[in-house]
């Protein structure tokens, strides 16, 4: 957990989403890019599961290689968006983290 309003973590998957939601988040961002592993699931079906279990879902899909100032705000406005808390995550939580740091060090959260 970073904050009372943001947690960061690796993978999630469709059959977490109700528990992500009966842990008390409102909203997930995802960030990892589809068919980036063989074996993670589709951001259509985390957004199917999100949906059922009454959570925010949003996508910006990204690598390190393409952080780039205009990524960075889009996801400072999907944030601000959201309903808190909000999960958000990559593949291990390394991106999602330095997403996070960047976003805070232009000062958009």
């Amino acid at each position: 957990m970073i904050s009372e309003n943001l947690t960061i973590y690796k993978q999630i998957y469709p059959n977490q989403c109700q528990k992500i939601a009966t842990l008390g988040y409102r909203s997930v961002i995802n960030i990892r890019p589809d068919f980036e592993m063989e074996a993670q699931p589709s951001s259509a079906d985390l957004a199917a599961a999100t949906k059922d279990a009454d959570l925010e879902y949003c996508y910006l899909p990204f690598d390190e290689e393409r952080l780039s100032l205009t990524t960075i705000q889009k996801f400072a406005e999907f944030y601000n968006r959201c309903s808190k808390p909000v999960m958000l995550f990559c593949g291990s939580g390394t991106r999602a983290k330095l997403l996070y740091q960047s976003a805070l060090m232009q000062g958009l959260l």
